[in-house]
C-alpha cells in the first residue's frame, strides 16, 4: 500500500502505534465487533499487535481510515476486502468510500482479477456497501465469530475486474 490513498473525504494510510486507542475502542464495542470474524472480545492491549518483531506490518494490506484527521476505522484489501468503523461514523457513507478506494487500489496495483468479501447474516450495512460496489453473492457457509463465540451464517461475495472496470462479469 502507498503511504496514503486520498478520497473526497477520507485518507487511507498505514496504521501506526498511535492508532491503538481508537482500535481498542472500536474493537471493544460489541456493536462493532459482533460483525467481525476474528477479533477477540473483549479486545485487550496484548491483542493489539500491528508490527512484527522486525518492525514490519502484520497486515500489509490494512489501512487506517481517517476523516478530518481522526481515525474512524480500518479497511483491508487483501486477502479479502474487510472493513469496520467506529459506531459514530456509521450511516455517513464512509465505509463505501473507503472500501471503494481500497478496491480500486488493489485492482490498479496488484495482479488480481477478483476480490472476495463476506458479511454475517443480519449485517445490512456491510451488505449494502458490498452491493453498491458491485459485489455479487456466490454462496453462503458458516463462519466462527470470536466475539459471539458461535458459528454464524456467512454470505460470501465476489467482485470481478472486467476490462479494467469494477463490475460483475
Amino acid at each position: 500500500m502507498p503511504d496514503t490513498i486520498t478520497t473526497e473525504r477520507l485518507v487511507l494510510r498505514p496504521p501506526v502505534d498511535a492508532d491503538g486507542p481508537v482500535v481498542m475502542a472500536g474493537l471493544n464495542d460489541f456493536d462493532v465487533v459482533k460483525w467481525l470474524a476474528n477479533p477477540p472480545y473483549p479486545f485487550r492491549e496484548h491483542d493489539l499487535r500491528l508490527r512484527t518483531e522486525d518492525g514490519g506490518s502484520r497486515w500489509p494490506g490494512l489501512a487506517a481510515i481517517d476523516h478530518d484527521g481522526t481515525m474512524i476505522g480500518m479497511v483491508s484489501g487483501q486477502p479479502h476486502l474487510g472493513f469496520w468503523l467506529l459506531k459514530r461514523a456509521w450511516g455517513r457513507g464512509f465505509a463505501t468510500e473507503a472500501a471503494h478506494a481500497m478496491v480500486r487500489f488493489v485492482f490498479e496495483n496488484q495482479s488480481v482479477n477478483h476480490l472476495v468479501s463476506a458479511y454475517f447474516d443480519g449485517n445490512l450495512g456491510s451488505e449494502r456497501v458490498l452491493t453498491k460496489l458491485g459485489f455479487r453473492h456466490v454462496g453462503q457457509d458458516t463462519q466462527w465469530c470470536q466475539a459471539r463465540q458461535q458459528n454464524l451464517i456467512n454470505h460470501n461475495m465476489r467482485l470481478n475486474r472486467c476490462n479494467g472496470e469494477l463490475a460483475p462479469c
